[in-house]
């Protein structure tokens, strides 16, 4: 099933991956197409194939350099329609990373620049969506953690 693209609906995952109480996020770059350069969004990718978690954690090594041992855990999914006028089914996957020490982060060409955000400090981020937004708020509030 390698290469399998849905044709009808647009599938995307996103890693919310959690360091020492922050949420890494990451700036998209010109790659990104058209209306999302600048924002700000979670790592991840499409979903293609037929594999989601490897699917998920493939995107996070291309584009950030990290291996996450073990498995992520279904968090939320969403639907919204995209700047490109595509819907997207959206799901997020919460990845806690207990580590005292902070991960390298190497990005692609995807993505300009990384940060870690804590909570209370998510005004005046442009994230790429409302979605990427709450979620972010809702793990750093511990209202997704048990």
């Amino acid at each position: 099933m390698r290469g399998f693209k849905h044709k009808l609906l647009a599938v995307m995952q996103h890693a919310v991956i959690v360091n020492q109480g922050e949420v890494l996020l990451l700036r998209y770059s010109k790659y990104q197409g058209k209306g999302v350069e600048g924002l700000w969004g979670l790592p991840g990718g499409h979903y293609i194939s037929g594999l989601p978690v490897e699917d998920l954690l493939r995107e996070v090594k291309e584009e950030t350099g990290l291996t996450l041992p073990g498995r992520p855990r279904l968090l939320k999914t969403y639907v919204v329609l995209f700047p490109d006028g595509v819907e997207r089914f959206g799901v997020f996957y919460l990845y806690q990373d207990d580590s005292p020490v902070r991960p390298g982060i190497v990005l692609s060409g995807e993505h300009t620049e990384f940060m870690w955000v804590s909570r209370g400090k998510t005004e005046g981020i442009a994230f790429i969506g409302p979605y990427h937004k709450k979620v972010v708020e809702d793990v750093l509030a511990n209202k997704n953690l048990d």
